[in-house]
């Protein structure tokens, strides 16, 4: 792939030639490690397509899915199979890499813990075969996530998220243009009237508009990083990723997702905040203050005005009819408080717990439309505690990097970890099984974790 990628963690280019070597053995050792690397940035990429949940959960693709396994949207037969070869694909670099993956799980013990507990909530979920192939698909994403981060430098991982939405921004135009009925929005068999209809709203090589516009904020994230963090090497790829940014930029708005237009005006704030770190250091907390006031009079007009506030971005008090489900999810939640009803075992279509709640808000309900909410559904508080660890754990991690001077991935992900929090308010964004948000906020600790490591040591410190 010519994507530039460095494969720094791995590279055998700073390594010294071994005595009684002879130089075509060197040769050919190093030919071989290339060949690994350059095959690892096109299974790093395929991981990021899989991942975000394209093409195979169109409704173009998924007719075709249908005709060839089962009916059933929850058990996508060409989602499945992509999801198996992402794993397939990532084991083999996981073994011959092993002491740097080993390392990342010694590093991470609360994400490994969450998802021991995921597999456990197998022994009482409502729908343990349900829970346990959802647990499969959450292992593909942790694993993707690791793999990541274990093998690519921090540059290149976000050049990998770059070429994995690039393809997802390219094709869901193509697709609007060649099947216009199944990648935008129809009329809806629920009548509506308490809130808006999705009718018209684009969705491209996604399910729903709202996965287009969270995949296309993550975009946005991986453009900024790269047209402000790194040195591109020439003038045409500054001009391709300019275009990549004002193309996902688009679909966000074509989308209607109110909630991708906040992440990507949040992660434009981030950006701004390192350009500003980076040439005027001095006047970093003039600037951050200055930020802060603008947020706190924001949230003061939310305050007062709330209505206001969310009509500018195309919602209203509700959150779109979401406050109804809360409470109906939060009934639930009551019956079974400590461990759930099972990783990712509720929202079955058909399911008779889906259909009343779906039945008395009004339309189709495919999640609890809340992270913290949608988590104590599956794994009860203790998933909550779990959680709430990991991503406090995650939060800390990037204010170190602060600390010690890595801005670059410093900045970026703590501005990802308020991001995805803030959008938690109402989407499940949250240990989301085959989620980019929770592949790259995964990743994002992971890495931040591993930059501190190596600051301390060679602070010559202990981790």
């Amino acid at each position: 792939m010519a994507s530039g990628f460095d494969y720094a963690r791995n590279s055998p280019s700073n390594r010294q030639p071994t005595l009684g070597v002879s130089d075509q053995e060197i040769a050919w050792s190093t030919g071989r490690s290339m060949l690994l690397g350059r095959l690892r940035g096109a299974v790093a990429v395929f991981a990021v397509i899989v991942q975000q949940g394209a093409f195979v959960s169109s409704p173009v693709l998924a007719r075709f899915a249908a005709t060839i396994g089962s009916d059933d949207p929850q058990a996508n037969i060409l989602n499945t199979l992509a999801v198996l070869l992402n794993i397939l694909l990532i084991v083999p670099y996981c073994l011959l890499y092993y002491r740097q993956f080993i390392n990342v799980i010694f590093r991470n013990k609360v994400a490994v813990a969450l998802t021991a507990l995921m597999f456990l909530s197998v022994i009482w979920s409502i729908h343990p075969d349900v829970t346990l192939r959802r647990d499969i698909n959450y292992v593909s994403t942790v694993l993707t996530a690791f793999f990541l981060a274990s093998q690519f430098e921090i540059d290149d991982i976000m050049k990998v998220l770059s070429w994995g939405i690039a393809i997802s921004v390219v094709f869901s135009f193509l697709f609007v243009a060649a099947f216009p009925t199944e990648a935008i929005h129809q009329q809806s068999q629920w009548h509506l009237t308490n809130f808006e209809n999705v009718a018209g709203d684009w969705k491209g090589v996604f399910s729903h508009k709202n996965v287009l516009g969270h995949v296309m904020a993550v975009g946005v994230l991986a453009e900024l990083y790269i047209l402000t963090a790194t040195k591109l090497r020439s003038f045409w790829f500054l001009i391709w990723h300019l275009l990549l940014l004002c193309g996902c930029i688009a679909l966000i708005m074509l989308a209607h997702s109110a909630t991708a237009l906040v992440l990507a005006f949040l992660y434009l704030l981030g950006a701004i905040l390192f350009m500003l770190l980076q040439r005027a250091g001095q006047y970093f907390m003039v600037f951050l203050v200055i930020f802060a006031v603008v947020g706190l009079t924001i949230g003061a007009a939310f305050w007062a005005d709330p209505d206001l506030i969310l009509g500018m971005l195309g919602s209203d008090p509700t959150f779109t009819g979401r406050t109804a489900v809360w409470g109906l999810v939060l009934d639930e939640i009551w019956q079974r408080p400590f461990l759930g009803w099972g990783y990712s075992a509720m929202w079955l279509k058909g399911d008779t717990i889906t259909t009343t709640i779906s039945s008395a808000v009004g339309w189709e309900v495919p999640e609890a439309h809340n992270a913290l909410l949608e988590v104590a559904l599956g794994l009860g508080l203790v998933g909550v505690v779990t959680v709430v660890a990991f991503v406090a754990i995650s939060a800390w991690r990037a204010i170190r990097c602060i600390a010690v001077g890595r801005y670059k991935i410093g900045i970026y992900s703590l501005t990802f970890f308020i991001g995805i929090n803030l959008s938690g308010i109402t989407e499940s964004m949250l240990v989301q099984n085959q989620s980019i948000e929770w592949v790259v906020f995964s990743m994002l600790s992971v890495c931040c974790g591993l930059e501190i490591a190596r600051q301390q040591i060679s602070n010559g410190l202990s981790y």
